[in-house]
């Protein structure tokens, strides 16, 4: 298995895993509420119950803590489900989104949702982190595509697919935070929505003329 679906974790990676959200998932919070500079090492592993050779031990920093491990950006035993295929998803996005909704449902067990745009509203400095720990996901979600879907590396469907996800799962959150009486459950429904008309707006139009219509499709876009 490569390394883009690894197996089960133990029951020690799984207390690491945890601790290591929980540093995160605070550290969030407190950057919110007060900025970097507002808040120490001290007070937040205070806060996770934590000492603080143990935090060093997860992060080099409080910035490093807010835009957290490459590790907790996929949940990773959905990963490797999602590279079997042990799904009946219609299409290749509907079983990103659903990858999607089971990383969001297991990072969020025991915390409550955490706008990421909030976060570089208070702290701007964070954005360019934040954008590259976006395309280590990317890549991470690429080469699981690629797996999955037995393509070559490089292949542009598979990027093509990670990208539009990506951005289905940005809107999706958009939609989420602005209202808030929004519950954990209505991501869910928002990103399959989303998805759906994804496939609707790329479903071949009925009034199509014939003439303007290729004599073969390329055989990329209908594994989408």
């Amino acid at each position: 298995m490569s390394e883009s679906a690894k197996t089960t974790p133990g029951l020690r990676e799984l207390r690491m895993r945890r601790t290591r959200r929980d540093l995160c998932h605070r550290a969030r919070q407190l950057t919110i509420e007060r900025g970097l500079a507002g808040f120490t090492v001290d007070e937040l592993c205070a806060d996770v119950g934590i000492s603080r050779r143990t935090f060093f031990n997860y992060f080099a920093g409080k910035e490093a803590a807010v835009v957290g491990h490459d590790a907790d950006g996929i949940d990773e035993e959905a990963l490797a489900a999602f590279v079997r295929g042990d799904d009946d998803a219609p299409t290749l996005l509907d079983a990103l989104a659903e990858l999607a909704i089971a990383t969001v449902a297991a990072w969020e067990e025991g915390h409550e949702a955490i706008d990421p745009h909030a976060l570089v509203e208070r702290e701007p400095r964070l954005l360019p982190h934040l954008i590259g720990a976006g395309r280590q996901l990317e890549a991470r979600v690429v080469a699981a595509i690629e797996e999955r879907e037995g393509l070559q590396p490089g292949d542009p469907v598979a990027r093509t697919a990670a990208v539009v996800m990506g951005a289905l799962v940005g809107s999706a959150g958009h939609r989420f935070f602005d209202d808030p009486g929004s519950r954990r459950e209505d991501f869910a429904a928002l990103l399959r929505e989303s998805v759906a008309a994804t496939r609707a707006a790329c479903a071949p139009a009925s009034a199509t003329p014939a003439s303007a219509t290729p004599a073969t499709a390329p055989p990329a876009s209908a594994r989408l």
